[in-house]
């Protein structure tokens, strides 16, 4: 060693040695780890509603070295700013400036679209890395507040059913959610006997921001408001700024609180005196890996004193929690927790949970659409009992793409009394109270007619054994006399999902074989899909899928058989009964193919018994798309910008054991989980006339919608079909394909 080397080791040890009063001796020098300390300011950042503020993150290295910045990109969901936009950012010195009210670009498109009217909570990500390679990741959050919004005097509720126009101007789209918003602006804080209002929701998806803000502020001013959804969207900006708000605790007054998978489909009920297990199982981000498991286990006669739980991937934790597991892949994962208490008595609650969490949860959710308010106005304009449900969410996206419907009932007491009985078991089941194994159960009120509210049947799921859609389908007449006059039925189903082969099978026999006129357009479907090598593809646990309801529907209304005549094979057309030689409709003309048309029609079919015709329309035409970089087909909408998101079978015939116009609609699609394990409703309205008008002039128009909106091909109005040419080394992207397509369903 160098003199001078020498020397400089013996001072860094005198120095050493100074600051830390004495080192032993023969003791090693240790150096610091080097650390980044960030911040952000103004913390939080806030702003108001579609105003621009400015900001900057900080982070100084303990060894003061050099930081730059960087703003993570949007990426599914993963990272913000998912609601605004950067106008301006320094990478050197880490400013911003954030504008919100816009949606997240569009990766093929590279905009982005304007967000009417967000408030709430937003963030985005910046990464911060020094000269040595450091890094750490700093989470913005902004604060976007709206301006206080007063009833307008002269609103007066009123009973009427309301479509929204996707199609149309923001005005038309957010029809439906504007209406309810005046309704929420406008009740007020005492009913007319001077008990406490209430504004009582149920949805699946909250997403539009000034719903919960006007929620928020009706609770303010003091209104009991309580809000429940499905666990999956409990992590929605919306939903988290109305939470932080008014609340989780589901036994205050004003609530905003989740069910776990649904409120009503009980898992095994405990023994009498036993606890009940009971826990969620939240992802710390849409797409993240990381899990936190947190018991809401219920205590029955003693205490509970033993946790066991298990993550669905080898790996189990004893002990009350919370637990944090990270998996190592995405996929779906059947999970457990079990309970013992001081007695010795247990309880096991079983679920699932599927990562990437934006993807639709498993079954069984809270899927019911349901608004309560006692009272709605003041003096001449108080209206009490005011009730309404709907088809859709209050999200930005089913008001902007997709068509919806929301009917409302004023004065009319004995429904809002029948939802009110509803909603306090949804609320009983969001704290794992247990209900009966099926809940199934059909109530009736006779509306009021001084308000123009109609008489209703209103079906609650999920229903256990039984099927109220076929039961409905089954009791139309296709032929039917007035005044001596033989008439023909009219059954039209706009759905948002039909993957149902029942169902299909019984609209298929309607037309084909009893002399109906059917009509259907939907937007997600179940069919069969064959690679071009031949080969059937599988679902996500290798199995082969069986026909769907699309392979029911393609099924012509006859077929060649060949009987033996005289010793010889003779062809002979038969009737089809829907049975191919692979079992219960595989006699369709799919063939594993995926339909798609110029004007979304891919069946139009006359049966040449009883002179019934079926006609099948995409709201949403879909195409096969290669991706050769990823190596990734994938299955998609044409135009995904506008969709049926209906849940309504109209008739103009006879039904129900008479001739009339008749509208089913609520909440419900014609899917297994529809049926079977969400929650749900389902009305009917018998002798609906004007209504039937007005539901058949929106489906009218909608017709029109989707096929000005599906692609186009000179000279051809005639249907098509694409077949996936799946390789060796290619994948199947199923993130635009449907439940049974993804073995969800049945």
């Amino acid at each position: 060693m160098r003199p001078a080397a020498k020397f400089l080791v013996g001072l860094l040890t005198v120095v050493l040695t100074a600051s830390t009063g004495g080192l032993p001796a023969g003791a090693a020098t240790v150096q610091a780890t080097p650390t980044l300390t960030c911040s952000y300011s103004p913390n939080p950042a806030t702003t108001m509603m579609d105003t621009q503020v400015t900001g900057k993150v900080t982070c100084v290295h303990s060894g003061g070295l050099a930081v730059t910045y960087k703003l993570v990109p949007y990426r599914v969901a993963v990272y913000g700013p998912f609601n605004g936009k950067m106008t301006k950012f320094d990478s050197k010195t880490g400013t911003f400036a954030y504008l919100p009210g816009y949606y997240p670009v569009d990766p093929e498109t590279g905009k982005q679209e304007k967000l009417p009217e967000f408030s709430g909570e937003d963030e985005f990500t910046v990464t911060a890395t020094a000269s040595d390679g450091l890094k750490k990741n700093v989470r913005v959050v902004v604060d976007i507040q709206a301006p206080a919004k007063a009833c307008s005097k002269t609103f007066t509720a009123k009973t009427s059913t309301l479509f929204n126009d996707p199609s149309g101007s923001a005005s038309k789209q957010y029809k439906m959610l504007k209406y309810l918003i005046s309704m929420i602006e406008c009740t007020p804080t005492v009913n007319p006997d001077g008990s406490q209002a209430t504004i009582k929701f149920s949805f699946y998806s909250l997403s539009y921001a000034p719903i919960q803000a006007a929620l928020a502020a009706a609770a303010k001013r003091g209104v009991a408001v309580q809000a429940l959804t499905n666990s999956h969207a409990d992590k929605y900006p919306a939903w988290k700024s109305l939470v932080k708000k008014i609340g989780s605790n589901s036994k205050a007054k004003s609530f905003a609180a989740t069910c776990w998978q649904g409120c009503l489909l009980p898992r095994t009920p405990p023994a009498a005196g036993a606890p009940t297990a009971w826990y969620s199982a939240q992802a710390s981000s849409l797409t993240s890996r990381k899990v936190t498991f947190r018991d809401r286990s219920i205590a029955g006669a003693a205490k509970i004193v033993k946790w066991q739980w298990s993550f669905g991937d080898g790996h189990h934790a004893t002990g009350k929690g919370p637990h944090v597991h990270t998996y190592r892949k995405y996929g779906t994962y059947s999970t457990s927790l079990k309970v013992t208490d001081e007695a010795g008595k247990t309880h096991t609650m079983r679920g699932s949970k599927t990562l990437p969490d934006d993807l639709e949860p498993e079954y069984p959710s809270l899927h019911s659409k349901v608004y309560l308010f006692s009272t709605v106005g003041t003096g001449s304009h108080s209206r009490q009992w005011v009730a309404a449900y709907s088809s859709g969410n209050p999200t930005y996206q089913q008001s902007r793409k997709g068509f919806n419907n929301l009917n409302v009932a004023v004065g009319d007491k004995k429904l809002y009394t029948i939802l009110d009985s509803y909603y306090k078991d949804l609320v009983k089941g969001s704290q794992g109270r247990l209900l009966t194994r099926n809940y199934f159960h059909t109530d009736y009120t006779p509306g009021n007619s001084a308000t123009g509210a109609r008489p209703t049947t209103i079906h609650f799921g999920p229903q256990a054994s039984g099927d109220i859609n076929r039961d409905i389908l089954k009791s139309i007449q296709c032929r039917y006399k007035v005044n001596g006059v033989w008439k023909r039925t009219d059954v039209r189903l706009s759905m948002y999902v039909l993957t149902r082969k029942g169902v299909a099978s019984d609209l298929w026999k309607l037309a084909m074989q009893k002399g109906c006129n059917v009509e259907i357009v939907y937007t997600q479907t179940s069919q069969r899909l064959k690679g071009a090598n031949g080969k059937w593809l599988k679902n996500k646990d290798g199995k082969t899928m069986g026909y769907g309801a699309a392979d029911c529907l393609a099924t012509p209304a006859t077929k060649v058989v060949y009987v033996k005549k005289n010793g010889r094979k003779v062809r002979k057309v038969v009737k089809n009964s829907l049975n191919g030689p692979n079992g219960l409709c595989s006699g369709g003309t799919l063939k594993g193919h995926v339909p798609v048309t110029s004007n979304g029609i891919w069946v139009n079919r006359k049966s040449p018994y009883g002179g019934g015709r079926l006609i099948v329309r995409m709201s949403c035409p879909v195409a096969p798309k290669y991706d050769p970089v990823t190596k990734v087909w994938s299955v998609r909408c044409i135009r995904n910008d506008i969709f049926t998101h209906h849940k309504v079978l109209m008739v103009n015939g006879y039904i129900r054991g008479k001739a009339q116009k008749y509208v089913m609609t609520g909440s419900a699609n014609w899917s297994t989980p529809g049926l079977r394990s969400s929650d749900e409703i389902i009305t009917e309205i018998k002798s609906a006339n004007a209504l039937y008008d007005q539901y058949r002039g929106n489906y009218n128009y909608m017709k029109k919608v989707v096929t000005k909106n599906s692609k186009k091909r000179k000279g051809s109005s005639v249907s098509k079909v694409y077949a996936l040419d799946i390789t060796g080394g290619q994948q199947l992207d199923v993130r635009g394909m449907t439940d049974e397509q993804l073995g969800l369903s049945g």
